[in-house]
């Protein structure tokens, strides 16, 4: 009986460590304002000022970046599937070929961003600045934008499919 509780707790502690982010690549990120490649999946990041940071390909899946600022920071080919991105600044970012889908970006500002070929299915941009934001070829269906600003955003080649615009239409043409 001892050694099956001893293995099943060794088993849920090595599970719990594979699927969280790593100590060292948040520690790294705070210090030094970089972290390539690294995993902070589920990491507690709201709040944090990170501008210019440099999260090019991290994982950053289901973590909490509310309210956090990314100004100009580089998160091309980042990962950010289910991220909590209430009201953060992510103007002039980079996301390029990221992944965002069913993120929550309610009342986030990305303006001027570059987000080519960003997948933001499921994603929820309810009340978010999306003025003059490179939006080419992003996927964006099942996304909600219900009062989003678009204004001079650049949205060539965006895929919608059962996507919930600005004025709350319901937008099918890619379906």
């Amino acid at each position: 009986m001892k050694k099956r509780f001893l293995f099943l707790l060794s088993f849920l502690l090595f599970t719990v460590n594979s699927y969280g982010f790593k100590q060292e690549d948040l520690d790294k990120l705070k210090a030094i304002n970089q972290c390539i490649d690294c995993k902070l999946t589920e990491a507690p990041l709201f709040g944090l000022f990170l501008n210019g940071a440099n999260l090019q390909a991290a994982k950053l899946d289901f973590a909490n970046l509310e309210n956090v600022s990314l100004r100009d920071a580089n998160l091309g080919f980042a990962s950010m599937r289910g991220a909590y991105l209430i009201g953060a600044d992510l103007v002039g970012t980079n996301l390029t070929d990221g992944d965002l889908s069913g993120a929550n970006l309610q009342n986030a500002n990305l303006t001027g961003s570059v987000m080519l070929g960003i997948d933001l299915r499921g994603a929820d941009l309810t009340g978010t600045n999306l003025q003059e934001v490179n939006l080419r070829n992003a996927r964006l269906e099942r996304a909600v934008l219900r009062g989003a600003k678009l204004d001079f955003a650049d949205l060539t080649g965006a895929k919608f499919c059962n996507t919930i615009m600005p004025n709350g239409d319901t937008a099918i043409k890619d379906c």
